[in-house]
């Protein structure tokens, strides 16, 4: 059975215009350690946050400990895990974060100039 209209589909879904890559390629050693770490660090706390929401919604059944100590524990596991996630690429916005960054850098050669913004002996003073 032939559909018409098909050969000139499949070529329109192949020529079809998409990004190969939507995710800002960031090259972590160019990046200031500040930021670097930073940017961890915020990811760090979205996972961690997101675990403890992700943890309340699970049902308490019988056999589960519910104690401080169990509670603290888990809290203490959970902000490690989402540390070591983080650091290890995590879900990806820690390199959001540092793309942002670096693209919002338009006045950088200003403040470099003396034509706007304040410089780090200007905040000293």
């Amino acid at each position: 059975m032939k559909i018409p209209g098909a050969p000139a589909l499949q070529r329109g879904l192949d020529s079809a215009p998409t990004p190969t890559r939507r995710d800002p390629v960031v090259d972590w050693n160019r990046v200031d350690p500040a930021t670097r770490d930073a940017a961890q660090g915020m990811e760090a706390m979205f996972l961690d946050y997101m675990m403890q929401t992700m943890r309340k919604s699970v049902g308490k059944s019988e056999m589960s400990l519910d104690n401080g100590a169990s509670e603290i524990y888990q809290g203490m596991l959970d902000s490690e895990y989402s540390q070591r996630a983080a650091r290890a690429g995590g879900v990806g916005l820690a390199e959001q974060i540092v793309a942002y960054l670096q693209s919002a850098r338009y006045n950088e050669g200003e403040v470099a100039r003396g034509t706007g913004g304040t410089s780090h002996e200007d905040q000293s003073q």
